[in-house]
């Protein structure tokens, strides 16, 4: 059954990713947490592991499809490596059930967000 259940996460959280490019941890956090029963802590590890390889080959997809820009992800990534190991850091230092609180809370603020103001395109 548990096989089952992670079939299905990552069967959800692989689609939605090539499909909308979310990075998967919509899907995959509140899946191995509500259903598997993992630890808010290692639902995120696990996640990131996992978004790691999905990313790639969505950005292979995505940069074979010319929908890559090269000059705004060369700005980009060196921030988001460095600020994603000092948000690791610091996950690690909150409590499980108030890190999954702040998790839930931005979820609902970014949807309610982009359902008010709809996506808008930026040109380079």
């Amino acid at each position: 059954m548990i096989f089952a259940i992670g079939i299905g996460i990552g069967l959800v959280a692989g689609i939605l990713a090539g499909m909308l490019g979310i990075g998967g941890g919509v899907i995959l956090i509140p899946g191995l947490v509500l259903l598997l029963g993992v630890e808010q802590h290692t639902a995120q590890g696990v996640s990131l592991t996992v978004i790691t390889l999905m990313s790639l080959v969505g950005a292979i997809t995505h940069y074979r499809q010319h929908n890559v820009r090269l000059g705004v992800a060369v700005w980009i990534i060196p921030s988001a490596v460095v600020f994603s190991f000092l948000g690791g850091m610091l996950a690690d230092m909150l409590d499980a059930s108030l890190l999954r609180n702040v998790w839930g809370a931005l979820l609902i603020v970014v949807g309610i967000v982009m359902m008010i103001t709809g996506r808008r395109s930026v040109s380079t």
